[in-house]
């Protein structure tokens, strides 16, 4: 097609591109994952959220596609599949953490030797951090997964500001755990990437109140300073105000201006000479102790029988501007 003419050439169907485009672009279209591993009663369960792995139900092509360059094991099927990649996903678990000194002899089996064999080639794990002001070893062994090239402590985006010193402290406690024990047990084992691993919501959930069920948080940042968090966090209050401010650009709550508008009723009514105590202001307390009746639930009785009657009807509170319906503010 001539350009100049104004016309442009039309995207030829997916179908019909070369095999050797099609595989790159599934094989980057396989986004890493952050799945959760517990072990309970000795058993191994695994939490992913549903859906993270669309090239799977996209066609045959696509899901042979997946298998072959993210090598997927199948890790559980109740209630459900579960897949998990041991070279792009994350294994996300608690290593948990002991005192540097101490006897541990009679500690529980290390949870890594449960893993299936197929997992043992695994390259990225998550932990969750030492929160003691102590420091700690894990109870796990890291180094018998001999293909690790990153371990990355958990921290949540909306809290990087706040717990950024247990976050480095225990990427601290993780390096000298390889330098003083690994290395003693195996002189060749390699220290893999240590740093604190970002999770947060993206899309349309990174500013919405309520996130269902399911934990839909993605690695978003990686730092392995501390002065990299305390930025992060002033950006994140950043994005955060200017999304209120878009949020509420066009006008300000419904819920504010409604009060606003009750408020300047009851002055507008005050002004025009009507008594101070109004339908929408509550009596005080001195009108009760007024009264000469000495039991306060009959007071209570005569003061309520002592309201206006309209045509024999009860009038009720009346709110300011009937005509208003209250609505409440709406959130994302």
């Amino acid at each position: 097609m001539d350009v100049q003419q104004g016309t442009l050439s039309t995207f030829a169907p997916f179908s019909r591109l070369p095999v050797e485009i099609r595989n790159q672009i599934w094989k980057i279209s396989l986004a890493p994952r952050v799945v959760k591993w517990k072990r309970t009663d000795d058993q191994n369960t695994f939490e992913v959220p549903s859906k993270t792995l669309p090239l799977l139900s996209v066609n045959r092509e696509s899901r042979e596609a997946a298998f072959f360059y993210g090598e997927y094991q199948e890790v559980s099927a109740d209630p459900r599949m579960m897949y998990f990649s041991p070279l792009i996903d994350y294994l996300l678990f608690d290593p948990g953490w002991i005192d540097l000194v101490g006897n541990t002899s009679g500690t529980r089996p290390d949870p890594i030797d449960t893993l299936l064999p197929e997992l043992s080639n695994i390259r990225n794990i998550m932990v969750h951090p030492n929160y003691t002001e102590e420091r700690k070893k894990p109870t796990v062994l890291f180094e018998k997964l001999r293909s690790l090239q990153q371990i990355l402590v958990a921290a949540d985006e909306k809290m990087i500001g706040a717990q950024r010193k247990h976050m480095v402290a225990t990427v601290y406690d993780i390096d000298k755990y390889y330098v003083a024990m690994a290395r003693t047990r195996n002189p060749d084992i390699a220290r893999p990437y240590i740093a604190v691993g970002c999770l947060g919501w993206v899309g349309p959930e990174r500013h919405s109140m309520h996130h269902g069920s399911e934990d839909h948080r993605q690695l978003v940042a990686v730092f392995d300073k501390e002065d990299q968090m305390a930025e992060h966090a002033v950006l994140l209050r950043e994005e955060e105000w200017k999304f209120v401010q878009e949020r509420f650009k066009h006008g300000k709550p419904k819920l504010v201006l409604n009060f606003r508008q009750q408020a300047g009723s009851s002055r507008h009514q005050s002004a025009c000479g009507r008594s101070e105590l109004s339908l929408s202001q509550p009596p005080s307390y001195s009108e009760l102790t007024s009264s000469p009746i000495s039991d306060l639930k009959e007071a209570e009785l005569n003061a309520r029988n002592e309201r206006k009657h309209v045509d024999g009807d009860f009038q009720a509170h009346q709110p300011a501007n009937p005509g208003i319906d209250e609505e409440l503010p709406e959130y994302a």
